[in-house]
C-alpha cells in the first residue's frame, strides 16, 4: 500500500472523506474504508437471511413451520374405506369434504373424519346397527380453530355415538344428565364411544337432569396416563321443557 495509483486514492477518498486535520493520513481513510465494507457485509448478509426466511415460508416451507407451531394435521391415520369415505362426503355435499381417514375404534364402532375445502372439519361415526355411519357432525369454527391448535374437541353424532380429540390424555370420561361411561384415546389422541341418555320411560318422559334443573350439559374429561385431569370439552346440552303442572314435555338436545 505504499504506491497507490492516483486515481484509487481520489476514489477512496470522494467514499470515505478525510477531515482536514488528518487529510495526509492515509491509514485511517484504509480503517475507515474498511469498517464501511463490514457493515455493507454484515447488512448483505442480514438481508440474505431475511430473504431465506421469507421464501421457506411463502414456500414449501409453510407447512413445515406450520406442523412446529400448531402440531401438525390432527388427522392422523390410515385412509377410510371407500363406502365409509362415500358415507361422509355424501352427508355434508355443501362443504366439499375431502377423503376420510379412520381416527379411532372402540365397542364396534369407528370414528372418521375429513377436512372440507373451506379449512373446517367433519366427522362421521358407525355403530353395529350403522356400519357406513351415515350420521355426523361438522364442528363449529371455533372448534376447527381447536384442533389446528392442537386443544380438546368433543362432539355427538349419530346413534348416540360420541366422539373427539384430546390428544396427551390416556381415556374420557364422558358424564353429565345420567350418562357415566369412560373410553380410552387413541395414540393419535382421537376417541370414540356411546353418550346415551338413561331411559326416559315408556309412557311419560322423566328429566334426566336432577330435581329442578331445565338445562344441563354432558361434558367429557380428559385424563392422562398418570391419572390427572386434563381439562374438559362439553360434548353437548340437555334441556327439558315442563307445562304449567311441571310435567315434562320435551328433552332437547343441543351441540
Amino acid at each position: 500500500m505504499s504506491e497507490i495509483e492516483p486515481q484509487l486514492r481520489s476514489e477512496l477518498e470522494q467514499l470515505v472523506p478525510l477531515p482536514r486535520a488528518s487529510r495526509l493520513n492515509w491509514d485511517d481513510v484504509v480503517d475507515r474504508a474498511r469498517s464501511r465494507r463490514g457493515r455493507q457485509l454484515f447488512r448483505r448478509r442480514r438481508m440474505l437471511v431475511v430473504a431465506i426466511v421469507l421464501v421457506l415460508l411463502v414456500g414449501g416451507g409453510v407447512a413445515l413451520a406450520a406442523s412446529e407451531l400448531f402440531g401438525g394435521d390432527p388427522l392422523t391415520g390410515p385412509a377410510a374405506p371407500p363406502s365409509n369415505d362415500a358415507a361422509l362426503r355424501a352427508l355434508f355435499p355443501p362443504y366439499r369434504i375431502g377423503h376420510a381417514t379412520q381416527l379411532a375404534e372402540y365397542e364396534g364402532r369407528k370414528l372418521f373424519g375429513a377436512r372440507t375445502a373451506s379449512g373446517g372439519y367433519c366427522f362421521s361415526a358407525t355403530s353395529p346397527t350403522d356400519p357406513k355411519g351415515e350420521g355426523g357432525h361438522c364442528v363449529s369454527k371455533a372448534d376447527a380453530l381447536k384442533l389446528d391448535a392442537n386443544g380438546p374437541v368433543a362432539f355427538t353424532m349419530s346413534g348416540w355415538s360420541a366422539g373427539g380429540y384430546a390428544p396427551g390424555a390416556s381415556e374420557v370420561r364422558i358424564s353429565g344428565a345420567g350418562i357415566d361411561v369412560t373410553v380410552p384415546v387413541a395414540e393419535n389422541g382421537w376417541w370414540v364411544g356411546v353418550a346415551q341418555l338413561p331411559l326416559l320411560g315408556a309412557d311419560r318422559l322423566r328429566s334426566p337432569l336432577p330435581a329442578g334443573q331445565d338445562r344441563g350439559f354432558v361434558v367429557a374429561r380428559s385424563v392422562g396416563p398418570d391419572g390427572r385431569m386434563l381439562g374438559q370439552t362439553r360434548v353437548m346440552t340437555v334441556t327439558v321443557t315442563r307445562d304449567h303442572n311441571g310435567r315434562v314435555l320435551t328433552v332437547g338436545l343441543g351441540s
